[in-house]
């Protein structure tokens, strides 16, 4: 098979040559890569072209925390970073735009004598998991909740979509905002993620075409599909409280019967139990049974691909497999997670984890 086969097909440059530009405190910023960084070493260019031995970025779902870690040089000209600078991450291709994949402050710098310097750079997910605070939602639905967490935390929003309906909420220290984030979603069956400019997205998961499609013997190193048994096939959601049946105001009384805030979601023989002191209504009850199974379905088919470097995939989006020769290996996926690195020693390469997109299935840890 031709070199060009391999690097993606003759419709575009045998070699693609990576580069990258990375902001922070006292560097430049400006567009560096395994050529740039040798011009560079002449003295008066951009810090970040000579020092910059790799960075890597790894992105997830919550409620993983996304984080991207530089590594730099000990020579005299690397950049000036210290703790809180804000700033941004872009890789690519010399013959394309880079794209912005991640955005944040830095969190950590990790220096050793005669070693290299380790730079810590987190996101929003790592300023909602350091939130602790205790407060009570009326009448408030789930992105209203995120949206009020995302503000006592310091972090943007994009889409927040509005979710469950919850007559009452309580949100408790004894869980960081992250971690309520992630639950919200799950309850309401939506995605929750940071998106690369650091923004929060709360809502349903936006199949769309494809960002990316990996061609098998063209665009893939490595490739891993598993299809797991389901353990569950449906969920009843019990709540608590009267607010269905007794109006808004009777969220706080106790039932007799919790009937009126019993629902159930998917279908099949196998049914596990949700119990949540949350769901004060049988509208609550319901939404929050089909999330569960939506969330839980994802765990049916999971996977993992490694490609040349595709600044393209992003936590929430979606991508392909085409033309494995196993029909299970090719399809379209979400995309649960996310590693980009580049390193002036390998290259630009993208690990991503990623998993049916529809409802069905094994539930996993969802429970």
């Amino acid at each position: 098979m031709p070199l060009t086969d391999l690097m993606g097909g003759s419709s575009g440059p045998a070699v693609r040559r990576p580069v990258f530009e990375v902001a922070f405190g006292g560097g430049g910023g400006g567009l560096g890569g395994l050529a740039g960084a040798a011009a560079a070493l002449g003295g008066g260019g951009d810090p970040w072209k000579a020092s910059l031995v790799s960075v890597t970025v790894e992105c997830g779902l919550a409620p993983f925390a996304d984080v991207a870690e530089i590594e730099l040089s000990p020579d005299p000209q690397a950049p000036t970073v210290a703790l809180g600078d804000e700033g941004s991450i872009s890789l690519g291709y010399e013959d394309d735009d880079a794209a912005t994949v991640f955005t944040g402050k830095v969190a950590a710098v990790r220096r050793r004598v005669g070693g290299t310097t380790r730079v810590t750079v987190t996101n929003g997910g790592a300023e909602l998991s350091r939130l602790r605070v205790n407060q009570g939602y009326e009448g408030e639905n789930s992105g209203g909740v995120v949206g009020e967490l995302a503000g006592l935390a310091g972090v943007d929003t994009d889409t927040v979509e509005d979710g469950i309906d919850f007559p009452y909420y309580v949100v408790d220290d004894r869980t960081g905002g992250w971690g309520h984030v992630a639950r919200l979603a799950r309850l309401s069956g939506y995605l929750a993620y940071l998106t690369p400019d650091g923004a929060l997205y709360f809502g349903p998961y936006n199949e769309g075409d494809p960002v990316r499609t990996f061609a098998y013997g063209a665009d893939l190193l490595a490739l891993e599909v598993t299809e797991a048994a389901p353990v569950v096939t449906a969920v009843t959601a019990v709540g608590e409280g009267a607010a269905g049946s007794q109006g808004e105001d009777a969220w706080g009384w106790l039932l007799r019967d919790a009937a009126a805030v019993t629902r159930d979601g998917g279908e099949g023989d196998t049914v596990r139990l949700l119990t949540d002191g949350a769901l004060r209504s049988g509208d609550a009850a319901q939404q929050a049974a089909e999330g569960v199974v939506t969330a839980a379905g994802r765990l049916a088919l999971t996977g993992r691909l490694l490609a040349p470097g595709a600044p393209e995939v992003t936590v929430g989006s979606t991508v392909a497999v085409s033309d494995a020769p196993q029909d299970a290996l090719n399809g379209s996926f979400l995309v649960r997670r996310v590693r980009h690195r580049f390193s002036k020693r390998e290259g630009f390469t993208t690990l991503v984890d990623f998993a049916t997109g529809g409802g069905g299935g094994g539930l996993g840890g969802f429970l």
